[in-house]
């Protein structure tokens, strides 16, 4: 497999290796798209806004919404329960495997026949989200596609400016292959998935993904999200504020704004949030609650940790040519400027 940094093909090469994957796909049904190689990224928007129900459980009943005025956002559940942040981690892990595709020149954002289906093992899966693969964690992921399937989302956010006035779901269709052990029992073979037009579409149009900490899956549901939205308004050092009325609609907590104030004054304490540091500004007249303050119109920022500088490029023995540097934090995936 070619490097990451490896330099993009011509538009003929890219044309030519999207349609020699679609026959070696056609030909070898186990022709896998894992192991991801590379870091796990993610599509600005949804991370920027409340798509996922923020447990471990998958309510059957609950409907989420979101409405600034600008973007609005309705998800309901389908038999097996709402999609959970939880369950988010298998569509960064396909996003991820489709910005690897793209790099490589598999996929082509003007491909009039798209190939959205992605094939994999559960246990590369497993290993990028640092899940233990011991018990019914075979169970546990056909339950999450079952709910990825069925989640309904409705949402005028547009993606490489196509939109949607109907409903979709994060996921087409799901095939998984499995074999008999000696023990006459299932042992799952390969999962292979059809992401949605609409995220498709946003992560070939998106041709800079946000890559994702490894410390991202140690994170509890309120971290995740805190991380996300910073990641996905590009915080840097000079900081970023919003109110803490707005950014508790765009985590999607369900939490009363008090709770999630006195969350985020933990948080702020603690720091244990990666890559960001968090402040809170209160008002000047701070609201009185049984004799507790309140948070209303408290401002809340955001500043990216500084970096440590990196290494000087060494040059590499004999050659006189400088060693590659580490993958930058925000690689172009489609090779164009």
């Amino acid at each position: 497999m070619p490097p990451e940094d490896a330099p993009a093909l011509p538009a003929q090469g890219r044309a030519a290796a999207a349609a020699r994957a679609r026959r070696n796909r056609a030909l070898t049904p186990d022709l896998f798209d894992s192991p991801l190689r590379g870091k796990v990224r993610g599509q600005r928007s949804v991370m920027a806004y409340p798509f996922f129900h923020l447990g471990k459980t998958a309510p059957s009943r609950e409907v989420l919404r979101y409405d600034d005025g600008q973007v609005r956002i309705e998800v309901a559940p389908g038999p097996a329960g709402i999609a959970t942040i939880y369950d988010k981690d298998l569509i960064l892990y396909i996003a991820s495997l489709m910005a690897e595709k793209l790099r490589r020149g598999e996929l082509r954002p003007d491909d009039p026949k798209p190939d959205r289906e992605f094939t994999f093992t559960a246990h590369d899966f497993f290993r990028v989200a640092g899940r233990d693969t011991a018990g019914k964690a075979y169970d546990r992921l056909l339950q999450m596609l079952q709910r990825l399937q069925g989640t309904q989302v409705r949402t005028n956010i547009e993606m490489a400016g196509e939109g949607t006035d109907g409903v979709f779901s994060w996921i087409d269709a799901v095939n998984t292959r499995y074999r008999r052990n000696a023990r006459k029992e299932k042992e799952l073979v390969s999962v292979s998935v059809t992401l949605c037009a609409w995220l498709y579409r946003g992560i070939l149009s998106d041709t800079r993904l946000l890559t994702f900490a490894d410390e991202y899956f140690d994170l509890a549901p309120l971290e995740r999200r805190l991380y996300e939205i910073a990641k996905s308004e590009d915080v840097d050092e000079a900081g970023w504020s919003i109110g803490i009325e707005d950014l508790h609609a765009r985590v999607g907590t369900r939490g009363l704004l008090r709770h999630f104030g006195q969350f985020l004054t933990e948080l702020e304490q603690s720091q244990r949030l990666i890559e960001f540091d968090i402040g809170l500004h209160r008002a000047p007249a701070e609201a009185q609650r049984r004799g507790r303050p309140g948070y209303e119109g408290t401002v809340v920022t955001f500043t990216a940790r500084a970096r440590p500088p990196l290494p000087r490029r060494s040059l590499v023995a004999g050659g006189g040519e400088p060693a590659p540097e580490a993958e930058a934090e925000e690689a172009p995936i489609t090779g164009e400027p």
